[in-house]
């Protein structure tokens, strides 16, 4: 069994320090945390990288000799390269070609995450089912309204014709909600393709009839990798995003609203680490989300428009069908839609060993 490919699965991060208190391994996911590589590191020693007095060095070196290892929670560590890490970390001494102190953690952000996006995957699964049954309920008895209607409109004279054109309206109106309400459970075929040319036709399509003051700017990354996914579904979904963006800013004097790619090494959705995703940000400087609204926007008929509610909680069932999620964080200056979408083929090795 290969150990090292065994601990790089791991959502914890990992160390090895030898007796002399030299980096000896890191796994991807301490790679990740640090913001290095294990190619920096190994063979310096801890304060090559990490801030001396930010380590309760004795103390630790006095409980590992008391009990062969330790636990330290909410440590905040200093690292040189400016970034902080506060995280519960425990260690302990392990015997491979020669001993090794392990160190393992895992940061309060990460599980915090972790959780979220957990909570947002059952909550979705959850949102489907209910949206399908009501979805189904509706859909046979609109049949026979329509088939009514089609009936009375024979028998009305043509004055009355009126009335019953807004009833097949209406009708039409509520299919469409409905076919929109189903389409999460609908799964299409997946092909090998570039996202920028799916952002670029939600692109193309917006500008068409994007309000003069609003800007749309573009902001991608022309190295990503082709990755395996549904067009269509990740077009309407990237488009139901944009769009609400959009409408988010109507009511601004001047607004921008951006779309940015980009690709995270070692990026882990719910329980799953991928060596490679790609994110896509839906940026705009609108008032923001009510915070009295964002622990549901995802949440089907809840919305803060005069509109159907239906659009983000059907982009993000449509991610998730690609593996991904959505997430957002949105304040009074920027709300930020994030979509993550996981490369699986086999370029991603390649691309991961490159970025090192």
């Amino acid at each position: 069994m290969d150990t090292k490919a065994l601990l790089d699965q791991l959502s914890t991060a990992v160390m090895l320090f030898d007796t002399h208190g030299r980096f000896a391994y890191l796994n991807q996911t301490a790679e990740s945390a640090l913001r290095t590589t294990a190619k920096v590191l190994l063979g310096q020693r801890y304060g090559y990288f990490i801030a001396s007095d930010s380590l309760p060095l004795r103390e630790l070196l006095k409980t590992l000799k008391e009990n062969g290892s330790f636990a330290q929670d909410d440590l905040r560590l200093e690292l040189l390269n400016g970034r902080n890490i506060v995280a519960n970390f425990t260690g302990h001494w392990i015997h491979l070609d020669k001993p090794y102190l392990m160190v393992e953690w895992q940061d309060r952000q990460s599980i915090k995450r972790y959780q979220h996006e957990l909570g947002i995957l059952q909550q979705n699964q959850i949102n489907n089912q209910l949206l399908a049954q009501l979805a189904h309920e509706v859909k046979n008895p609109l049949s026979g309204i329509a088939g009514a209607a089609q009936l009375l409109a024979q028998e009305l004279p043509a004055e009355q014709q009126e009335f019953t054109d807004i009833i097949q309206h209406e009708i039409e109106r509520l299919a469409k909600l409905v076919d929109r309400m189903l389409l999460g459970g609908k799964k299409a075929s997946k092909v090998l393709i570039n996202i920028h040319e799916i952002s670029e036709q939600v692109y193309d399509l917006c500008s068409i009839s994007l309000p003069a003051n609003i800007r749309l700017l573009k902001d991608y990354d022309p190295s990503l990798p082709e990755l395996n996914i549904a067009p269509e579904s990740v077009y309407q979904a990237l488009l139901n995003v944009v769009q609400n963006a959009i409408d988010a800013c109507s009511s601004q004097q001047q607004a921008t609203v951006i779309l940015k790619t980009r690709a995270i090494p070692r990026h882990s959705i719910g329980i799953n680490q991928y060596p490679l995703t790609i994110r896509i940000d839906v940026i705009d400087n609108g008032p923001g989300i009510d915070p009295a609204l964002q622990p549901n926007v995802f949440v089907p008929l809840i919305s803060g428009k005069q509109s159907s509610g239906l659009g983000l909680g059907i982009a993000q069932s449509l991610i998730q069908q690609q593996e991904g999620i959505i997430e957002f964080v949105s304040d009074s200056a920027n709300t930020v839609f994030s979509i993550y979408l996981p490369v699986i083929n086999n370029q991603v090795e390649a691309r991961v060993r490159n970025d090192e």
